[in-house]
């Protein structure tokens, strides 16, 4: 790389004296330390937390209620695992016969619940709260607004309007 001459008027800086160059952008100093992160966080934004699992699904009375539901159907087939274990231990084909019916139909009902009740209710939840988020109402308190609306109507329907 051929050298800079101090004489060429494109080196040279507007008001300084003759014979001096312009300091290369190698010889910048860096305004921070290496090894560090430039970009800080905003002050003015609060520091968001790191979500729970448990924030992160939503839960209703209403999914409550159906999974209080699911798990008294797992321990069903728990129990009735333990009974047909059992029958087959005693030699009593009837009771294992019986347990592991039972076994089956109530891991069938709370897969069934898990799949179709419980997951509905968590969409139509997440989307409450994404609506509510925005400030939009959503399909259910449309309804329960204008159900009680019809109530109100219905009860002033006896009375006098004066």
């Amino acid at each position: 790389m051929a050298k800079r001459s101090p004489f060429n008027e494109r080196y040279q800086k507007q008001n300084a004296h003759a014979g001096s160059t312009r300091k290369s952008a190698s010889s910048a100093k860096p305004k921070r330390s290496a090894g560090t992160y430039s970009a800080a966080p905003d002050k003015k934004s609060p520091v968001k937390k790191k979500q729970t699992w448990s924030e992160m699904v939503p839960s209703t009375p209403e999914i409550k209620k159906w999974r209080r539901i699911w798990y008294v159907l797992l321990l069903l087939a728990v129990a009735s695992f333990g009974l047909a274990y059992w029958g087959q231990r005693i030699e009593n084909d009837l009771m294992a016969t019986v347990g592991f019916v039972i076994e089956l139909v109530a891991v069938g009902v709370a897969i069934a619940i898990d799949l179709v009740v419980i997951r509905k209710l968590r969409t139509q939840a997440i989307k409450d709260n994404a609506a509510a988020k925005k400030g939009k109402p959503t399909k259910t308190a449309e309804k329960a607004m204008s159900k009680s609306d019809n109530d109100k109507t219905a009860g002033d329907a006896g009375k006098d309007p004066s």
